[in-house]
């Protein structure tokens, strides 16, 4: 059996080491409530809008039964979702290295690449879209890094270095090791509940020295309680082209994280189930954490 089922993302399995990990069966859902106007990653991300379809009122065939249903609207990444490896590329030239004037490329497996230009059609992405990931059944970390800081929400724009991940770890008895989701919680949820244009401008999350500590731990996905999972500014997602497109290693945003903190609970059972939704560079998902 191959030890990979997407990217770096273990093949779905349901082991008694994992299942070791349910101590209270408590459930707790990781994702956050859709909504009219919720904050987006910008301008050309369409925030989420829903339309009555079909309304009680309406004629219909099944009488005398009712039925209603509605149109909803809005880009993949929105609210709490999932990237797929197809979502960020890489320009690099012909040596492989960044380069603005080089060719997009991403991720097709370990140490290759492919142009990005090659692999999408009207109809979407080609390779490495939404519909090709498996279900997530891993091991999962709650990083509190807010806690280790002594804070609710650590500041805007706060950079989580390797100093930051060594000195959490510890204050929370924790360990990575292989095969695990790494889910950063900064505190910032509370802005996006908000409406808070400071949730987008200005983000705390990953640094590319953390991203490294993190990879070198063992971690095979990893998400975090902010919009990007890792710090902006800067803009040039130094973080998401390390990990999607020289690791494989996919991310899960807009995680609401408070739940767990509360109950003080940093390992869990992850499981997460994308949506088969062919050509996307993402999909919505409802993470589940069971403790």
């Amino acid at each position: 059996m191959p030890d990979s089922a997407y990217g770096r993302l273990p093949v779905p399995r349901l082991t008694p080491e994992l299942l070791r990990l349910v101590k209270t069966g408590a459930v707790y859902s990781l994702g956050v409530e859709f909504h009219e106007g919720m904050l987006t990653p910008g301008a050309a991300m369409k925030s989420y809008s829903i339309v009555p379809h079909l309304r009680h009122s309406d004629p219909a065939a099944i009488d005398p039964g009712t039925a209603a249903a509605e149109v909803i609207r809005m880009s993949i990444h929105v609210g709490t979702h999932i990237d797929a490896l197809c979502h960020i590329s890489e320009k690099q030239n012909a040596a492989g290295k960044p380069a603005s004037d080089g060719e997009p490329r991403l991720y097709a497996g370990e140490g290759r690449t492919v142009p990005a230009g090659d692999c999408v059609t009207s109809a979407g992405q080609t390779h490495l879209g939404a519909e090709q990931m498996p279900p997530i059944v891993m091991r999962g970390v709650m990083l509190d890094v807010a806690a280790y800081k002594g804070v609710d929400t650590l500041p805007p724009a706060c950079g989580i270095g390797a100093d930051d991940i060594r000195g959490a770890l510890e204050r929370q008895g924790s360990v990575i090791g292989a095969d695990t989701a790494v889910l950063l919680r900064t505190g910032s949820i509370r802005l996006l509940r908000a409406g808070d244009p400071v949730y987008r401008d200005a983000q705390t999350g990953l640094t590319l020295e953390g991203a490294r500590l993190l990879v070198e731990q063992g971690m095979t996905l990893v998400g975090a309680d902010n919009m990007a999972v890792e710090a902006m500014p800067p803009l040039d997602h130094s973080v998401h082209r390390f990990l999607l497109v020289h690791s494989g290693i996919t991310h899960v945003e807009n995680l609401n994280l408070d739940e767990l903190a509360a109950a003080g609970c940093h390992e869990f059972l992850l499981i997460i189930a994308p949506l088969k939704l062919t050509g996307a560079t993402g999909s919505w998902v409802n993470p589940l954490a069971i403790a």
